[in-house]
């Protein structure tokens, strides 16, 4: 028994750790990627998310769904940490991303340097846009990327000759493309010295996208899918738990029954034992016969002659023995009148 209850007490004290560390990671945000508006971290964009949704007729909300699936129209959608690699080649994703500015939005596309950059990246992206990524290599410089040609592109930020944020109309719609991430970033938000860049950046309009789909947060459409974008998932663990405790207090007693004794069984006098017992401590054997009598005679008194009453009960005030007694009596009391006529 001791055995068990030690065991229940370090399974749930497992799991309450478990469960806090859980929520520790979920409050923090460390279990998404760099750049999420998820993220309280240095690295992540969530005070630069609920700072915008703290201001007087600005909207924020964050994308789980692929960039097509928006209605949007009127809104601004950040793409914030975006693989320079993989961003410059992928005519899908340009294509995508330029259709949705012409429906009257404006795409924040926002780069970050995630591994050891190689020269010649962004072909697509120079052919489609006319844009040119360069790679600074010199070790001692901070901004490692940068934007060596954008023609027909306003630069909106620059470093020198380095070109790190550039706008350009696309129908109804604009793109900007940001070299860097960093300007969104909350340790950017706290210290404010970004603040007039990320301000015109996303512009006007009153509605702010953070997409995570393209980070790797994806709506699955399932019970899982929906916990992980709720963050309920300590909440689940707790609910399993206190299920499983639940199955093992039906399956077995808490605590354990104590075993079970024989039933215990008597044997030996009858009935007919019992009463003779009785009788035998509560009446003499003297007075056996006399009490015998009166009860019987409590009830039959009328149904015989005075003269056989008074033979009756002289019978029972004698000291013969109770059986002899008896059987007197009953030859008394069942004698009949002999018929008139015989002698």
């Amino acid at each position: 028994m001791r055995a068990i209850l030690a065991l229940i007490l370090l399974a749930a004290a497992f799991t309450a750790g478990v469960l806090y560390l859980f929520g520790v990671e979920f409050a923090t945000g460390d279990v998404y990627p760099e750049y999420s508006s998820l993220r309280a971290d240095p690295v992540g964009t969530r005070l630069l998310y609920e700072s915008l949704a703290r201001l007087p007729g600005i909207t924020t909300s964050r994308n789980y769904l692929p960039l097509e699936t928006l209605r949007e129209s009127g809104a601004t959608v950040l793409m914030l940490a975006l693989d320079p690699e993989s961003f410059g080649e992928d005519a899908e994703t340009l294509q995508g991303i330029e259709q949705f500015a012409r429906r009257g939005n404006r795409v924040v596309a926002a780069m970050a340097v995630k591994s050891e950059l190689k020269a010649g990246l962004g072909d697509e992206l120079a052919h489609r846009w006319h844009v040119r990524l360069a790679i600074d290599f010199e070790r001692k410089h901070v901004h490692k990327l940068y934007f060596a040609e954008a023609a027909d592109w306003n630069v909106l930020d620059r470093v020198g000759p380095k070109m790190m944020a550039i706008e350009r109309d696309f129908g109804n719609g604009s793109v900007v493309l940001f070299a860097e991430s960093d300007d969104f970033a909350n340790d950017s938000t706290i210290a404010a010295d970004r603040l007039e860049m990320v301000t015109a950046a996303l512009g006007s309009y009153p509605h702010i996208v953070f997409d995570e789909r393209h980070l790797g947060i994806a709506e699955s459409g399932s019970v899982v899918g929906l916990a992980r974008h709720f963050r309920l998932t300590g909440m689940v663990l707790g609910l399993a738990l206190c299920a499983a405790l639940f199955i093992w207090r039906s399956a077995s007693a808490f605590p354990p029954p104590a075993a079970a004794h024989d039933a215990v069984r008597f044997s030996g006098r009858t009935a007919h034992a019992g009463l003779l017992t009785l009788l035998r401590r509560h009446i003499p054997p003297g007075d056996l016969v006399a009490a015998c009598w009166q009860e019987w005679l409590a009830a039959n008194r009328r149904t015989i002659p005075p003269e056989r009453l008074r033979q009756a009960a002289a019978i029972a005030g004698t000291s013969k023995s109770p059986l002899e007694a008896v059987r007197e009596i009953q030859s008394v009391v069942a004698l009949h009148s002999t018929p008139k006529g015989n002698s």
